[in-house]
């Protein structure tokens, strides 16, 4: 079962968040298709970076809060509240599987 994993930044952090932002990414996209979806999240003008989101194919929560931890935004001490659930996928790119789908394993 995926998890779903939003984290709220601390505010003014934009020139932390700059300075591992490549690293960041490097991050995310070491963990390959497991890794379903990751962004940002953005204030209500949708101008301003307030956080990120990230839905982790996994079904071991012990991964999930090891995968936002060792995040280079986490370990540079850019989150402020992390909030990690698990997420039933059942709708996946306009279908829907009684059972849950599993995109990683397609």
């Amino acid at each position: 079962m995926p998890f779903l994993i939003t984290a709220y930044d601390h505010p003014n952090k934009e020139t932390e968040r700059e300075a591992v932002r490549q690293a960041h990414r490097d991050y995310l996209a070491s963990f390959g298709k497991r890794l379903l979806g990751s962004g940002a999240l953005l204030d209500e003008t949708g101008t301003k970076i307030v956080g990120g989101a990230s839905l982790l194919d996994t079904d071991d929560l012990e991964e999930a809060r090891s995968f936002e931890a060792e995040d280079p935004y986490a370990k540079a001490g850019i989150r402020a509240d992390v909030k990690i659930v698990p997420w039933r996928l059942r709708w996946w790119v306009g279908t829907f599987d009684k059972a849950g789908h599993r995109p990683s394993e397609m």
